[in-house]
């Protein structure tokens, strides 16, 4: 006999409101209790459930369109009605890197839950997760964690009581329309920790095995900056000229003429090339457990940029994150005027690139110092014409509560004639987004426009585009006082 339990999942970003009590968690609808042989006695660590979930879960994030496909043939989920997740879909969402402080967060977890059991607990009191990854000096902006089990009397191997977890699990995340709630599928988090247990379980007097299983996923602080150092790149593609680029342009080819750069289309963020990235940024293993390496059929949609844009920042614990960003962004202008002059031609301003993706990591040298670094990776279609229309742009909310900010989800572009939505996108934590169309959606006799949408598929905002912009950016604000 095998029963899943009601799965605990919740997810969201860092400063969401949550209960300031302690999460009370009630494993199965009906009330039951680990048995354990002694007072000292843990739940047994099963590695193979753990990998076989992981493994699962990386498929799905790397082809969602393709597993979901396989494991529901004939089944229609309400998260698959929405645009932006069709989108998701297709292209793929990051997959996931294991982190040291996120195992230890779900190791810990898992072992409170048993020692409660111990004392003879028939529910569970766990601290809310923010408060369980701050113990562990994990710094969120974005974290979901997952608590479930599977309970059985003959034994069941544990990649088979994976596959039944996971496709549960699967199951539930999508029938919610708030992209934030799942685990599995939410592309704002970039980092897992996972722990398993073998136990015993009483149910109604009778003692049965269990499996018990604790994801916890997240982002930092890291994440969000790349995801903003993006955002102003688009914005910079588009006004090259100004700031601090033309003079160093000058400085370094030593003409005072006026440089009359010209703007070049935003690029698309992409899951693959941010992979690719990471692997380039710290190499296919790191302290922080197996970075993905995107494989040959999953980048074939891309004619990466080649060598990747590189600078890297020495740290000072003095260094708040305004401080950081600005010597980040000034060392990234700098090492574009640098490529300019000694290579020839730019790479961060290059008009040839359709995608692009930007990594941040640390690394300390053999002097002991720390240092920030940067791996910007662009790309271009294999195909020598793309016959594809991109837009980028920034949500801005003025006037509105936090809760509403975080739960602004996506951004459609619509045909004012028609209403058809032509390509959605994920609003990130920054607000910033990036869309990319089929064909060319821009003649000057057809009027688009975004419609930001909330997780709840309300409309928030429509924003009507200039006639025949492709390839711009654009600036999206949202005043509660406008309404």
């Amino acid at each position: 006999m095998i029963h899943l339990h009601n799965s605990l999942t919740h997810s969201g970003p860092q400063g969401a409101r949550r209960p300031k009590k302690r999460r009370s968690v009630a494993f199965l609808l009906l009330v039951f209790a680990f048995w354990v042989s002694s007072p000292s006695a843990q739940a047994g660590s099963v590695p193979e459930l753990e990998a076989r979930f992981l493994e699962l879960t990386q498929a799905l994030r790397s082809q969602p369109a393709q597993v979901l496909a396989a494991l529901f043939p004939e089944t229609s989920f309400p998260l698959q009605s929405l645009p932006v997740f069709q989108t998701l879909a297709v292209r793929g969402i990051p997959r996931l890197v294991l982190n040291e402080a996120l195992t230890r967060t779900a190791e810990d977890t898992l072992q409170a839950l048993v020692s409660q059991a111990e004392a003879g607990a028939v529910s569970f009191e766990i601290a809310p997760l923010s408060d369980r990854l701050a113990e562990h000096g994990y710094a969120a902006v974005e974290k979901g964690e997952i608590v479930t089990a599977l309970i059985f009397r003959n034994f069941v191997q544990p990649e088979v009581a994976a596959e039944a977890l996971f496709r549960d699990i699967l199951n539930r995340e999508l029938s919610t329309l708030e992209l934030r709630r799942t685990v599995l599928l939410n592309p704002h988090v970039r980092e897992v920790g996972l722990s398993c247990g073998a136990a015993k379980v009483t149910l109604h007097g009778v003692t049965h095995n269990a499996y018990v299983l604790v994801m916890v996923s997240g982002a930092n602080v890291l994440h969000s900056l790349e995801l903003h150092l993006f955002k102003e790149l688009n914005r910079w593609r588009q006004n090259p000229g100004t700031g601090l680029f033309p003079v160093l342009l000058s400085a370094y080819t030593g003409t005072s003429a006026p440089w009359n750069l010209e703007p070049v289309p935003v690029l698309v963020w992409d899951s693959k090339l941010y992979e690719a990235a990471w692997v380039l940024g710290m190499g296919t293993q790191s302290s922080e457990g197996t970075v993905p390496r995107p494989t040959e059929a999953e980048s074939s949609a891309w004619l990466p940029q080649f060598p990747a844009f590189h600078v890297s920042v020495p740290l000072d614990v003095s260094m708040g994150l305004e401080h950081l960003t600005a010597a980040l962004w000034q060392a990234i202008v700098t090492e574009e005027a640098q490529r300019w002059v000694n290579q020839g031609g730019p790479y961060a301003l290059s008009p040839w690139p359709i995608g692009g993706a930007l990594h941040l990591f640390l690394h300390t040298a053999q002097d002991g110092t720390l240092f920030l670094d940067a791996v910007l990776l662009t790309a271009s279609r294999p195909e020598m014409w793309s016959m594809e229309s991109r837009l980028a742009g920034s949500v801005s909310l003025v006037g509105v509560s936090q809760d509403l900010h975080m739960n602004v989800q996506e951004v459609r572009l619509v045909s004012v004639t028609s209403q058809e939505v032509k390509a959605a996108a994920l609003v990130d934590v920054t607000g910033g987004f990036s869309l990319l169309t089929q064909g060319f959606l821009y003649p000057p006799f057809t009027p688009y426009e975004l419609v930001v949408v909330d997780a709840a598929g309300r409309e928030l905002l429509r924003y009507p585009l200039p006639l025949g912009l492709d390839g711009g950016f654009v600036e999206v604000v949202l005043d509660q006082a406008d309404e």
